[in-house]
């Protein structure tokens, strides 16, 4: 049974030289509590069920390790975070009942779940797609409500998921937490500049920036927990969309993706359209009988697969556009079909760029479109700048009447004028400029 705030029984991990204090050894210093039992050691403590007297309930003790306490600020942190904790009240986060220091032990005394955690769970079977739809949302909405008051968990992990025996989910150990003020300045639960949390499920601001992490945090970091309950595995390095893994709805793999967003701002925003976007697909998957959805992979694999090819066939327009309009350019004395298939070459890149902007190809491509455009202005703007602007003094400007459209001419009078001797008119496109001496 899981009874608390991320420890997992028989486990020998946790805080470095700990050693969990025996249940005889704790229950002289909590008189309240009868029947303590061993339950396990986990990142930031040892945690026993108990019963608690006056109330005849089940609950969890969980004891600090003593070397916390030797740090000044220490019981002010603790102080603050137990009285953030105290601030959550809802059905999908784990309640404190107390907190406090007893026998030299900082503790809370907190809701026993009769259950087990997200990992224990995985460990004994593969979760199904549905049984992975119907956690996901649970966990957005007790996320929803602690970033509603400024608590940031920034630890969601499956050992810090329990899961009751009616499949109703509770998080534990907002140990970790970060209470945000009204007016944007942070008060930390930790110490400063600290890194906290689980590397692998940690957002990369997390990692590099801990001190400016936000809410946003939490949604990577349950996009990694999604992905692990639907694939087996974590998202590390260059991983494949969980529907190439498993057999499972393409939507949901979007739906991992967009919550593993490497920048912030292209994450979803809140829990709650997270929890959203997971509903809408179980709501259709289980509206939908099993023929058609197995009708219907096929047509998600051709589109996923559709969806790969984007940023190498927008790559492929953007060079085609390039050097096909240059190689045109020089074979035709007339410019306008090589800029025009120019144009129609960029804008598909662009079209195509956009569509697989998520991936880093089509954003490069897009970064380059933009590029070349923004030098093509420039060099349009010089080269069809007044021709005769920087004529010497005693020249004249007048346009020579008949002048139809060319290509830059100099060096000869123009046609059917009958003289010859040193030019001084030029043909420009568009006109004929005829800068006669004075």
């Amino acid at each position: 049974m899981q009874v608390g705030m991320g420890s997992e029984p028989g486990v020998e991990g946790g805080p470095k030289g700990f050693v969990p204090p025996t249940p005889e050894e704790l229950a002289p210093h909590f008189p309240q509590l009868e029947d303590l039992e061993f339950h396990g050691k986990g990142g930031m403590g040892a945690v026993y069920k108990a019963r608690q007297k006056n109330l005849n309930r089940l609950v969890a003790l969980k004891v600090l390790p003593p070397n916390a306490g030797r740090d000044p600020a220490f019981a002010e942190r603790f102080t603050r975070e137990a009285q953030a904790l105290a601030q959550l009240s809802h059905p999908g986060i784990l309640t404190i009942h107390e907190f406090g220091h007893a026998g030299g032990f900082y503790y809370f005394v907190m809701e026993f779940v009769d259950g087990v955690n997200l990992r224990q769970l995985l460990r004994a079977q593969r979760l199904s797609p549905r049984e992975a739809m119907a956690i996901v949302p649970q966990i957005c909405e007790a996320l929803q409500y602690a970033h509603d008051r400024g608590i940031v968990h920034r630890d969601i992990k499956p050992e810090n998921v329990l899961v009751d025996k009616q499949g109703r989910v509770k998080i534990a150990d907002f140990g970790l937490a970060k209470l945000l003020g009204r007016e944007g300045q942070s008060l930390p639960l930790t110490q400063s500049a600290e890194v906290m949390g689980t590397p692998q499920y940690m957002a990369p601001e997390q990692l590099e920036r801990p001190l400016e992490v936000d809410h946003r945090a939490d949604i990577y970091s349950l996009g990694v927990v999604f992905y692990e309950m639907l694939t087996g595995e974590l998202p590390l390095g260059r991983f494949p969309v969980p529907s190439r893994k498993v057999q499972v709805d393409v939507r949901l793999g979007e739906i991992v993706l967009r919550a593993l967003e490497k920048e912030p701002e292209l994450r979803y925003q809140q829990a709650r359209v997270f929890k959203t976007e997971v509903e809408t697909v179980a709501q259709a998957a289980g509206s939908g009988s099993p023929a058609a959805a197995h009708a219907s992979r096929p047509r998600a694999n051709r589109s996923e697969a559709r969806t790969t090819w984007y940023g190498p066939l927008a790559l492929g327009l953007f060079l085609a556009g390039t050097l096909g309009t240059l190689a045109l350019m020089s074979l035709s004395p007339r410019e306008e079909p090589a800029l025009v298939f120019g144009a129609l070459a960029l804008c598909l890149a662009v079209v195509f760029a956009w569509m697989s902007r998520r991936e880093r190809l089509g954003r490069f491509v897009l970064f380059t479109v933009g590029g070349a455009v923004c030098l093509a202005g420039a060099i349009a703007a010089v080269s069809f700048s007044d021709p005769c602007a920087d004529a010497p003094a005693g020249i004249s400007r007048t346009p020579a009447a008949g002048a139809g459209p060319a290509r830059i001419r100099s060096g000869a009078s123009p046609a059917g004028s009958g003289k010859a001797g040193p030019a001084n008119h030029q043909r420009i496109d568009g006109g004929f400029c005829g800068c006669a001496a004075g």
